[in-house]
């Protein structure tokens, strides 16, 4: 395998919702995956796309206020997050890691600070990634000691990767960085072999500014 392309969702997902105003969909990750691949030119037709996100949240609890009960399994939230996992799973040359998204309480949202009386729209759920970013390490890992790929294409934002990073190049593997317009920590930019700042909307068209 030429090249390996490995896609924090979560990242993607926050940047695409931020510049284009809607969520993200499987056509979407798959259109930009093949524009980042001509930009760094690598073949599009030897690679592997792993995109690592977690299911929405299905737990049931009650809302802070009112103490009514509530189903995250209702909400529009919870259908597009699981159509967008089903959607990516049946793209070709794409695999999805999954990880698990918890419920810990709520939490008050800074447009509400010094409110009252407060209400349940005032907090919005404390959503936590649990095992996504070790995933995300673990087959960086496992692609450069196994020589799968010759080539890592990762799009994240986050300078925890940079210890793992390192060890691919020391073992030969080249990584080319989509940072998607986020301002990212120095030491993440310093070891890695090519930097592309492109924002995601460049990226989805294939048209650079």
């Amino acid at each position: 395998m030429e090249t390996a392309i490995m896609i924090d969702g979560a990242f993607i997902r926050k940047k695409f919702r931020s510049a284009e105003k809607r969520a993200i969909t499987a056509s979407d990750i798959q259109k930009i995956v093949q524009n980042a691949l001509s930009l760094v030119n690598l073949p599009d037709h030897n690679y592997r796309a792993y995109f690592y996100d977690c299911k929405p949240c299905s737990e049931k609890t009650s809302l802070p206020i009112s103490h009514t009960a509530y189903n995250f399994e209702t909400s529009p939230q919870y259908r597009t997050g699981l159509k967008l996992i089903k959607d990516i799973k049946l793209l070709p040359f794409f695999a999805v890691r999954e990880g698990v998204l918890s419920f810990n309480g709520w939490t008050l949202k800074p447009s509400c600070y010094g409110k009252n009386p407060l209400n349940d729209s005032c907090f919005s759920p404390n959503l936590k990634q649990k095992g996504v970013d070790i995933k995300i390490g673990l087959d960086v890992g496992w692609v450069s000691f196994n020589h799968i790929a010759r080539n890592i294409v990762l799009v994240t934002g986050d300078s925890d990767f940079v210890p793992i990073i390192k060890t691919a190049r020391r073992n030969g593997v080249f990584v080319h960085l989509f940072i998607l317009k986020h301002n990212v920590k120095k030491e993440l930019l310093e070891n890695v072999d090519v930097i592309n700042a492109l924002p995601v909307s460049s990226l989805l068209s294939g048209v650079t500014p």
